[in-house]
């Protein structure tokens, strides 16, 4: 359990430029204020889960760099050759630009941009908009020192090959979607497929997507960087028109390190060594179909009935995060279980739903009759996830108290 909390971060930077044209050698064997939050979670013993045994060949270990950059060539079938660039700085931030061209591109499509409770997008010559999210690590990161050793043994992905991108050798692992897509499901045999070929420093290189046997996509790094200055530039702080809370654009409010919601709640009084509070915040997720004219009644404080709420607490180490979220409906309105998971017990919570993606494990529950739900989400291995889930202890009902000066 010590090895799987204690990694270190490598800030070491590594360049690496080359032509779009590198060549590849032959293929050898990827979110105005908060109603009540109740949840149930449960107290219990740190225990492990059972996840099988792979076949897979041994996958070498990943380094964790703080930051990072990646210039991508993208091409497809009988469309122009565009570039995509990605800023990572760990565990919240993220810049993601599309372009028109070849790199290093012409003219920027689509940008959209995640730090902790933001999201910022800008399309084509629209102006940009904001809208407050969930607590949430970067979207489109891709930690492969958690996703590969986790997603092998449920069968999410498996190592077919490796590979050689700006002259460095990558191993080439294939899954039903890609890597930054959300929660994988489970990779079946046939001719649609995604693979990815990941390098010893934990980044993309190369992202080829497969539909009945013929590429549709290949998103091939033609530079990458990482450390600090690599991202030194990045437009993490782009500020944008904000959606008003009343048009759905949601809400983020910093609360105090001691609010509770009214009912029963749960805390992680227990993290990690080297894990620090970052903040607790009441959020209320982007919403917009339930304010749009007849979409309903209202319910409970005159808010739309069936507007989902929740409070969210922040754990940071370095790289790592742990994001603890429990909420409910306005209305009462029940959850569904997640897609893309598997069956999990925990403990007192009894059955959840596991989910590994690209940058992040999740362990989820919906108790009280399908009416709250619990998520615990982190950049840590599944065993661990599903212990922090198990160790949640109950907490009394409080009060609600903005952070004062702190920005929603």
């Amino acid at each position: 359990m010590a090895t799987a909390l204690d990694r270190a971060p490598s800030d070491a930077p590594i360049r690496q430029r080359t032509p779009a044209r590198s060549r590849l050698s032959r293929l050898h064997t990827r979110r105005v204020a908060v109603a009540a939050v109740a949840v149930l979670a449960a107290v219990g013993a740190a225990v492990g889960i059972g996840l099988g045994r792979s076949t897979s060949p041994v996958v070498a270990s990943f380094s964790v760099a703080t930051s990072y950059h990646v210039t991508y060539a993208v091409t497809a079938p009988n469309v122009p050759t565009s570039t995509e660039q990605l800023w990572v700085r760990r565990p919240f931030d993220s810049v993601y630009i599309s372009y028109s061209g070849p790199p290093p591109g012409a003219k920027p499509s689509l940008v959209l941009v995640y730090r902790l409770g933001v999201q910022v997008l800008k399309a084509g010559d629209a102006e940009a908009g904001q809208l407050k999210v969930p607590a949430g690590v970067a979207p489109q990161d891709v930690r492969a020192d958690v996703l590969v050793p986790a997603a092998i043994a449920m069968h999410r992905i498996k190592v077919v090959g490796r590979q050689q991108v700006l002259g460095r050798a990558c191993q080439v692992f294939r899954s039903a979607a890609p890597l930054r897509s959300g929660a994988l499901p489970a990779l079946k045999s046939g001719s649609t497929y995604v693979d990815t070929c990941i390098d010893a420093s934990g980044i993309v290189l190369r992202e080829t997507q497969v539909a009945k046997g013929h590429t549709v996509s290949d998103r091939r790094a033609v530079q990458f960087e990482t450390g600090n200055a690599a991202v030194a530039g990045a437009a993490f702080d782009m500020s944008a028109r904000v959606t008003p809370f009343d048009s759905g654009g949601g809400a983020f409010t910093p609360l105090t390190a001691t609010s509770r919601p009214p009912g029963q709640s749960w805390a992680l009084t227990r993290p990690p060594a080297g894990f620090e509070h970052r903040g607790r915040y009441a959020v209320v997720p982007p919403q917009p179909q339930l304010f749009a004219a007849g979409a309903g009644g209202t319910g409970a404080m005159g808010l739309p009935g069936g507007l989902v709420t929740e409070m969210d607490d922040v754990f940071v180490r370095g790289v790592d995060a742990i994001v603890l979220q429990q909420g409910s409906a306005i209305n009462g309105a029940t959850f569904t279980p997640p897609g893309n998971s598997s069956a999990v017990d925990l403990g007192p919570l009894g059955r959840g739903q596991l989910l590994v993606a690209g940058n992040v494990t999740t362990v989820v529950a919906e108790p009280g009759n399908d009416k709250r739900f619990v998520r615990l989400s982190a950049t840590l291995p599944p065993d661990v996830v599903v212990a922090l889930m198990r160790s949640l202890a109950t907490q009394p009902g409080g009060t609600l108290t903005r952070l004062p000066g702190g920005r929603s």
